[in-house]
C-alpha cells in the first residue's frame, strides 16, 4: 500500500507519515520544507520526501490512500491590521486541496479502490473572531469534503474526514494552549484506524 500525505514535515502530517510507515506503508511526504522531510525519511526509511509549494504546484501520481493534511493557520479577524490571513488561508486550506483532489482522485476513481482522508477541523463548529480565516476556510473545505463524498458514492473509493479538536502543532507557537488538547499521535492513529477499518464519512476526535 502506499500513500501520499501533504503538510507531512510536522505536526499532525509528520505524524501521520510517522505511523502509516512503521505500519508498512510506502509514504511520500510533501511539504515545502527539505530539511524536515530528509529527517523524517531519516528515521522512517519507506518514506519518500517531496518538496513542493502547493499553492504553486501540484503533486501527481497513482496512490492507494490520498491524505490531504497541509493546512494554513493563522489569528486574524476582519478588522485587525497587517497582511490578509484570510486570503493565505485561502490560497492553502481551499484551493490547494482543490486542485489536489482534481489531481490524484482520478486514478482512483479509475481503478475502482483507494481511500481519500480529508483532515479538517472541529473549529468549523466554533468560529470565534480570532479564527475567522482558520474556520472559515475550514468550513469551506469541509462542504468541498462533502460533495466529494457524493461524487465518488459507489465509485469504489472511500471518503473520510476527520475532524479534530485542539491539537498540539507549532501553530500554537506564541500563544497559550487549552488545558486540555489532543497530541498529533492521537489523530494520526485515527487515520490509520479509519484507513485500516474503512471508516467513512466525518469522524470527531477531542482530547
Amino acid at each position: 500500500m502506499n500513500a501520499i500525505i501533504t503538510g507531512a514535515s510536522r505536526g499532525i502530517g509528520r505524524a501521520c507519515a510517522e505511523t502509516l510507515s512503521a505500519a508498512g506503508f510506502r509514504v511520500t511526504a510533501v511539504a515545502r520544507n527539505e530539511a524536515q522531510l530528509r529527517e523524517l525519511q531519516h528515521t522512517h526509511p519507506t518514506v519518500e520526501p517531496l518538496v513542493a509549494d502547493l499553492t504553486r504546484e501540484v503533486p501527481t501520481g497513482v496512490y492507494d490512500v490520498v491524505i490531504l493534511n497541509a493546512g494554513y493557520y493563522a489569528p486574524g479577524g476582519l478588522l485587525d491590521p497587517g497582511r490578509d490571513v484570510f486570503g493565505e488561508s485561502w490560497e492553502l486550506n481551499v484551493m490547494a486541496n482543490h486542485r489536489l483532489a482534481r489531481a490524484l482522485l482520478p486514478p482512483l476513481v479509475e481503478r475502482g479502490h483507494g481511500h481519500l482522508v480529508v483532515i479538517g477541523s472541529s473549529a468549523t463548529d466554533d468560529t470565534s473572531g480570532h479564527m475567522t480565516a482558520y474556520g472559515a476556510t475550514k468550513k469551506c473545505l469541509r462542504i468541498l469534503y462533502e460533495s466529494w463524498e457524493r461524487e465518488l458514492e459507489g465509485s469504489g473509493v472511500r471518503t473520510t474526514l476527520v475532524a479534530p479538536g485542539a491539537t498540539l502543532t507549532s501553530s500554537w507557537a506564541g500563544e497559550t494552549p487549552p488545558p486540555k488538547i489532543l497530541q498529533p499521535t492521537a489523530v494520526a492513529d485515527l487515520v490509520l484506524r479509519c484507513v485500516n477499518e474503512g471508516i467513512t464519512g466525518r469522524v470527531t476526535i477531542k482530547a
